[in-house]
């Protein structure tokens, strides 16, 4: 009972990042494309979307850290992490690979193109988030190897994912296929929500008490 009660509490974060994006996917009037490409780009959606989760599985969100232990929630965080920016970050490769099935543009011209186009907001963008991404992702695997304190390694880590976020929003807006006026308010308003949630305990409470090392 105890259990399920604690599962219970996963369930507006369920709605939110999963059920919604999905039902957004299927109520949209999207171009046809193959069922390969259809696949890769929900699965892109979904992935980003529980990326946005994060802010709300962390220590930040004080209600759910009340209700189910610190422990349990820092190991879906964890789990979420490595899997979902595993997944985002084969997203370039999503659209280069076809690329070899199509004759209007090689692989390499368009992969020259995504690196170069310091012009397209868009594509700087996309870069900026990539390598925010990259940066999280090894110091989060190689924390301990990199000796960092953990109060350093947390307040770097939540900093470096704002700046991963907005790039990575204003990114799909701007190039997204598939950002139309329902996922922009999505993505809005949960990457909004969720910076406040770091301003919060970051900026207008920072805590003071002594932070164990975990």
């Amino acid at each position: 009972m105890k259990k399920e009660r604690k599962i219970y509490q996963y369930l507006p974060l369920v709605l939110a990042f999963i059920v919604l994006p999905l039902l957004l996917w299927f109520l949209s009037d999207f171009p046809e494309r193959s069922l390969q490409m259809n696949a890769l780009s929900l699965l892109t959606i979904l992935a980003f979307s529980l990326l946005l989760a994060q802010f709300f599985l962390s220590r930040t969100n004080r209600d759910m850290v009340k209700k189910v232990k610190m422990s349990n929630v820092l190991k879906i965080h964890k789990f979420i992490g490595y899997v979902f920016i595993g997944i985002i970050m084969l997203h370039p490769f999503f659209i280069l690979v076809p690329k070899f099935l199509d004759d209007a543009v090689s692989p390499k011209d368009a992969f020259i193109r995504v690196i170069t186009s310091f012009d397209n907001i868009g594509l700087v963008l996309g870069l900026v988030a990539y390598s925010a991404m990259l940066v999280i992702m090894i110091t989060s695997f190689f924390r301990f190897k990199l000796h960092m304190k953990y109060r350093t390694w947390r307040t770097f880590h939540a900093y470096l994912t704002t700046i991963f976020i907005v790039a990575a929003i204003w990114h799909a807006i701007t190039l997204g296929r598939h950002s139309n006026g329902a996922f922009t308010l999505f993505y809005v308003i949960t990457g909004a929500s969720g910076i406040f949630f770091l301003i919060r305990m970051y900026v207008l409470k920072p805590s003071k008490k002594p932070i164990k090392n975990v």
